[in-house]
């Protein structure tokens, strides 16, 4: 079972833009598109994602994310929710980290679920 990371944007962001953050953590990475590049997974070789972008929503209503995230803090909207996924294992742990990393380049919250 993945891990949920929850990048909130404060910028209008796509898919790739998230992705393209996420590999600045590791250069060495690489991008690969999924189901006709609406997913796309940051990898660290051909056979091991760290972490998998799921899609990016814009979000005009803060209740929305109140309601589905009531322990995020308050943020202006609209904001850019990217959903992403890494394997609960030592890639998934890189994964993490470079959401996190990832955050500051997109100014964008990040929320681990299940930490």
């Amino acid at each position: 079972m993945p891990r949920d990371v929850t990048l909130l944007c404060r910028g209008q962001v796509d898919a790739r833009q998230v992705a393209e953050a996420l590999v600045e953590h590791n250069t060495a990475w690489g991008i690969r598109a999924l189901d006709d590049g609406s997913i796309l997974q940051v990898c660290r070789d051909a056979d091991r994602p760290v972490i998998t972008v799921l899609g990016v929503h814009r979000v005009d209503f803060s209740d929305e994310i109140e309601r589905i995230l009531p322990d995020a803090p308050a943020m202006p909207v609209p904001v850019w929710w990217a959903d992403t996924v890494t394997p609960f294992d030592d890639d998934g742990e890189d994964g993490v980290a470079a959401a996190l990393d990832a955050a500051v380049t997109l100014n964008a919250l990040c929320i681990v679920h299940g930490d």
